[in-house]
């Protein structure tokens, strides 16, 4: 255990000097060649996984803060997992909405992780099931502790990969870019569908996510603009549908006119004023909840003097949007069904 809490030190402190922006770091990455089959080489018998499986990760690489390449090695699986730890909320969503079992960690970050309501309530740490940390600051004895046989991560723990590789081989990073946003959901999907022998209710759940995202692309269409902006401690955020927003998906893949495209390029959009608001003046706002608070309290902020001018407001366009799905839990095929679901109702 002295091995791991000093890993744990020198891992927060390495997060402290270097990926204090981590979020704000550019995922510049390239995708497997393979990854049109989701980076899984394994074959399957029905439903059934066949192993040994070779997985590859949805991403090959991935560009760090200080422009250098860390390169995701394939993981061979002698037999399916049966403890597993995922630090992507999105992906555990999926794991739990194929109905996989054998969550044994979580990053709850004493019970102050930003986890959708179904997730966050079943896997609730208990004897069974490891508080690992948060999303950003990794408890490695905990991790260690839990005897994970496979563990999933994302951009925000990137830095740890090869931390986390000591403690087991197997860790794969299920993060993709937001080249074609739907189809990442869809590879995520189906990685864990072959992994775990789920491919049916793959099946299914992509249909289901198919119809949504049509039944969006048609709401949408009937629309001349729209512009997604995030608040957060009262300051608000815009992004278009360039290659590096993060919210450029909903342009792209949901069917939304961008309002402008002429934001200056970032993950986290750029710092924009009301004004700036309501000179691009869009026929839909969609505000993202960064701080995860009441909408009442929100809306003093957004619905000032000035976007009371906006076509938005006048025409009750306005949709504040669920922060812990919309920044917390991307790329879950349950959450992102709530996120169209929450945009479909708002503009009934």
């Amino acid at each position: 255990m002295k091995k791991w809490r000093l890993l744990t030190a020198t891992a927060a402190l390495t997060l402290m000097l270097g990926a204090c922006g981590n979020d704000d770091v550019e995922d510049k990455s390239s995708q497997k060649a393979d990854s049109a089959e989701t980076g899984n080489q394994a074959e399957s018998k029905g439903d059934k996984a066949v192993f040994p499986m070779t997985v590859s990760s949805l991403t090959a690489e991935r560009e760090n803060e200080d422009g250098s390449k860390l390169a995701f090695e394939d993981v061979k699986l002698e037999e399916e997992p049966k403890r597993i730890i995922s630090f992507d909320y999105g992906f555990l969503d999926t794991l739990d909405a194929l109905g996989v079992e054998g969550i044994v960690g979580v990053a709850a970050n004493g019970g102050q992780g930003n986890m959708p309501e179904h997730v966050k309530e079943k896997y609730a740490p208990s004897d069974d099931i490891k508080d690992v940390g948060s999303l950003k600051e990794i408890n490695l004895e905990a991790v260690a502790a839990a005897e994970p046989d496979v563990i999933f991560i994302s951009g925000r723990q990137s830095v740890f990969y090869e931390e986390l590789k000591e403690i087991t081989p197997n860790v794969i990073f299920i993060g993709s870019d937001n080249t074609d946003y739907i189809k990442g959901v869809e590879d995520s999907v189906d990685l864990a569908a072959n992994i775990f022998g789920k491919q049916e209710e793959a099946k299914k759940l992509k249909e289901d996510l198919e119809a949504k995202v049509n039944e969006l692309k048609e709401k949408a269409g009937q629309y001349e603009n729209a512009l997604v902006a995030m608040y957060n401690d009262k300051k608000v955020s815009g992004f278009d549908n360039g290659p590096d927003s993060r919210f450029a998906y909903v342009y792209n893949d949901f069917g939304f006119k961008p309002a402008t495209s002429d934001i200056n390029a970032s993950s986290h959009g750029s710092d924009f004023s009301y004004e700036s608001i309501l000179k691009v003046d869009p026929e839909v706002l969609l505000i993202i909840d960064r701080t995860d608070s009441d909408v009442n309290v929100i809306k003093k902020d957004i619905e000032n003097d000035i976007i009371k001018k906006t076509k938005a407001y006048q025409n009750g366009k306005i949709v504040y949007l669920d922060g812990t799905n919309w920044y917390f839990s991307s790329n879950g095929i349950t959450t992102e069904m709530e996120k169209m679901q929450e945009i479909l109702d708002e503009l009934k």
